[in-house]
């Protein structure tokens, strides 16, 4: 079978990306730095999630001549200029995401604009070294209070008006399908899965 080298350890992230893959009956090993005892990180000094998903992807590719997918991704709260952005898993350093939602929904209480979007950008190394990207967005609010615990990260405080619900609410069936990051890997996998 076929390798595919995710650039992450996160396992909340390779779970949703096997998930999504299935779903689109792509059948191919997914593989991570740790399946390799690799320790090596990259340094993700790019001024944009598609800079940083690119550093991910090139420094893993070089590694181990896999075809390889990085993302970075995060939210974008329009009350705080776009931030946290690329810094979102950065953001308040120390603090757990329970914490973080925490202090988000407290220094938003009373704001009306709750405009928020997750953004993930996406960077593919194909077996011969070529390079494409794709972007997923998801529009969303800022919700009053945390609800859900199928999610993670921002997911209990990202409403969808649609449902009326936070993605940690939809969880598991609903992200796969329309979250930021099925978005982009929709767009790979209809561009990209021939170049394995």
């Amino acid at each position: 079978m076929k390798k595919l080298f995710i650039a992450s350890n996160n396992g909340h992230k390779i779970e949703e990306i096997a998930d999504i893959l299935k779903r689109n009956s792509i059948e191919i090993e997914l593989v991570c730095p740790k399946d390799y005892g690799c320790r090596e990180e990259p340094v993700e000094n790019g001024r944009t999630f598609a800079q940083n998903a690119r550093i991910k992807a090139q420094f893993y590719y070089d590694l181990f001549h896999l075809p390889t997918i990085a993302d970075d991704s995060g939210i974008c709260i329009d009350y705080l200029g776009g931030n946290p952005g690329i810094h979102s898993a950065r953001f308040l350093h120390g603090m757990n995401y329970d914490q973080k939602c925490d202090y988000v929904l407290e220094l938003m209480k009373g704001v009306k604009d709750r405009g928020a979007q997750f953004v993930d950008c996406m960077c593919f190394i194909d077996k011969n070294g070529e390079i494409s990207e794709y972007e997923g967005i998801n529009e969303g609010q800022i919700a009053y209070e945390k609800a859900g615990h199928e999610g993670f990260g921002y997911d209990p405080i990202f409403l969808i008006p649609k449902f009326n619900q936070t993605e940690a609410e939809l969880g598991a069936a609903y992200k796969n399908e329309y979250s930021h990051r099925a978005k982009a890997l929709k767009k790979w996998i209809a561009d990209a899965k021939e170049r394995l």
